[in-house]
This record gives structure tokens, sequence and C-alpha cells, in this order.
């Protein structure tokens, strides 16, 4: 009786282990050494709920051996479903400005229709497009012009921090956590497959990007971002805030970025500026690639059971 209450011990253990620890790309067979036991964990997928959701069969399989007893090894099985988000943030608006207002010049391009061509993904092509802005606490003024693209309203006013954060999926203070794992940190991937979409996590006070700037995928900068010119990106990006040198200092800054971007997250309110030929375009596909580099289980409530 007291190897099996080990074993359902282990089960459990591995299945909350699995859960919190697959992110990205997941392993369907897995084995944790736990308590002198091991949990051998599979993934089976149920069904694919929509193109941000998927549903699996988690099982896991506590075996326990006394070394002290002669004997076979007592199991437990124990099952749950959970939902894997496929990917790092809902897709809801090319630019998302979290805390701070935002001003935006004639020259600057915004584009919440979808770039991709149809073939370059499986995903499904929202034909109307994403909002071309949304906002959180602050507001938006189109200095002149019109540099905002999408359907109609082109911006999304939530009205709050938590309520911009809640609709976009995300959690800043996870992806800024020094536990959470990143493939390149306080470094830039310069040699990348065709086909990579990696995580690249910047810590500085400030971090400096230009044209020499290398990398593509989900880029989280946990501070401040100061774009310089010629600084292109293909991916998510995260940042505590954007700060772009203003013309009269530098001279007109150009960079173009293909995916999505959410800024402001510091939580300190600083204003953001679109400039003239800054332009951001929502990607579907290159944003689903590098999105799916966070993708994570969600243990459904109330789905628990364990095998008898």
């Amino acid at each position: 009786a007291k190897e099996t209450q080990t074993a359902l011990a282990i089960s459990q253990a591995g299945l909350r282990y699995y859960i919190g620890k697959q992110v990205g790309v997941h392993d369907t067979l897995v084995t944790y050494s736990i308590e002198g036991g091991d949990a051998v964990v599979s993934a089976r997928l149920v069904s694919e709920l929509d193109d941000f959701r998927t549903l699996y069969l988690l099982r896991s399989e506590g075996v326990y051996t006394d070394p002290t007893f002669t004997g076979s090894a007592a199991r437990r099985t124990v099952y749950q479903y959970a939902v894997k988000r496929e990917v790092a943030l809902a897709h809801l608006a090319a630019f998302t400005q979290v805390t701070g207002d935002v001003y935006v010049d004639d020259g600057a391009d915004v584009d919440g229709n979808d770039d991709a061509d149809g073939d370059d993904c499986e995903q499904t092509s929202g034909e109307d497009g994403i909002y071309a802005a949304m906002m959180g606490t602050g507001t938006l003024t189109i200095q002149s012009g019109n540099p905002l693209h999408g359907p109609d309203p082109e911006v999304l006013n939530t009205g709050s921090e938590a309520a911009v954060l809640d609709s976009l999926g995300i959690d800043w203070d996870l992806l800024t956590s020094a536990d959470f794992p990143v493939d390149f940190e306080n470094t830039w991937p310069c040699s990348l497959p065709a086909d990579s979409f990696p995580v690249i996590r910047q810590t500085a006070a400030v971090v400096v990007v230009d044209d020499a700037t290398c990398g593509r995928g989900v880029l989280i900068v946990t501070n401040t971002l100061v774009i310089f010119d010629e600084f292109s990106w293909e991916g998510v990006i995260f940042a505590g805030r954007i700060y772009v040198l203003p013309e009269s200092f530098f001279g007109d800054v150009h960079y173009d970025i293909d995916g999505l971007v959410v800024t402001g997250l510091d939580g300190m309110g600083e204003d953001t500026l679109l400039d003239d030929n800054q332009d951001i375009t929502f990607n579907r596909c290159i944003a689903f690639k590098a999105g799916k580099r966070l993708s994570h289980f969600q243990p459904m409530g109330s789905t628990w059971w364990e095998e008898m």
C-alpha cells in the first residue's frame, strides 16, 4: 500500500512537471526520475480547436519499487486534459502600446492587413486583417495623414493595462524572469536556418539595434529598446519601452518590422513616436512561426482522473 501511494505521488508530480516544463515544441514522451521512481509522461493530440489552440490528453504513469523489498513495481496512472496555446500571444493588432501615449506621423505605416502569401503557412488567413493598433491606458494621436491601415475601426482602446495584457494572453513577468528558458540571452544569433525563429532575450538597461543587428523570431527586451536607422526584424517584439532617436538629433530613422510589436510593458507610461519611414506590418505566417517557440500547456479544470 505504501509503494502504491508513492507511485501515485510520482505520477502526479510528473504530470505537473511536464505541464510546467514544456515550452515551445514539446516532447510527446518523456521520463522523469522523481523520489526514487520514474514518471513516464506522454501527450496525445485529441483535436485542433483553432489556429491558436490544440487539445491534448496527458498521461502520467508513476512507477516505484521499494529497494528494501523484492517484487514487482507499483504502478499508478493519472490523466489530464490540457489545451496547448500554440502561439505566444493573440493576433489582435500589428502594434500594441500597453502603457503610455502614441504619436503617429504621416510617413509611418502601421498595417494590420495580412502581408503573408496564401501558401506560406497552414494557418487561416484573416481576410479582414487585424487592428492596426491596440492601446492600454494611453491614447493614440495621428499627427497628420492616414498612417494606419486595417479593419474599421483601426484602433482598439481597451482602457487599462490589465485589459490589454489579458486580451493578448501574455505574462510579462514570466517572459522577463531569469528562470524562463530562452534560446539566446544577451547575444544576437547571426547564422540561423531559414525555418528557425528562436526566442532572444536582451536584459541590458538600454538595447541598441540597427542594420547590423542579427536574428529573427521572438525578441524580448526587458527594458528600453533604442532603434537606429535601417533596423529590420521578422517575428514578434516585446519591449518594456521602444525609443527612436528624434529626427532633430539623428535625422530620419527608418525601420521595418514584419510580424507583431508589443511595447509599453514596463508600466512606466512613456510615450512612443512612430515617425517617417517606420513600418510595422502584420504577417500571419511570421507571427505564427515565431509565436510557436513560446507555446505552452494550460490544464483544463475538473479533467484530472486516475486509471483504475
